[in-house]
């Protein structure tokens, strides 16, 4: 599996810290958004899953967003996209952490990489794209 500049630096730093190199504290968490669509108004029921998910991973969750827009709608087009692409542009997270059928565009997954950002979808990878590549800086 590959890994994110961001989750190399890390791993470098925890052995580093294992060894007696570095602190701790100066290890950084890996930060992302959790992101669903969710037509009917009145939250997202998968939400609680991908926090369950990122949290097992020791992952800082630092936004929950939830879109009302249709389920044919490309995530780029939904209303509260531009949220989780701002997160993602400042670097105040390095990945999604969705559902296949939320991340539904290659332009977006090229957008991810482009960032080097990565996507993580709880139930595999989104449909005409590799297994490998739902869990990889993408």
């Amino acid at each position: 599996m590959r890994h994110t500049p961001q989750q190399q630096a890390r791993r470098a730093a925890l052995v580093d810290a294992a060894s007696g190199g570095h602190s701790v504290a100066r290890i950084a968490r890996v930060r992302v958004v959790l992101y669903d669509r969710q037509p009917a108004r009145g939250g997202s029921l998968a939400l609680p899953a991908h926090r369950v998910f990122a949290e097992a991973r020791d992952w800082t969750v630092v936004a929950a967003v939830a879109d009302t827009a249709p389920l044919e709608t490309l995530a780029r087009a939904c209303p509260l996209w531009p949220r989780v692409a701002e997160l993602i542009e400042s670097g105040q997270a390095g990945g999604v952490v969705t559902s296949s059928w939320a991340i539904d565009d290659g332009d977006l997954l090229a957008w991810l990489r482009e960032r080097h950002a990565f996507v993580a979808c709880i139930d595999g990878a989104p449909a005409g794209v590799d297994a490998r590549a739902s869990q990889i800086a993408l």
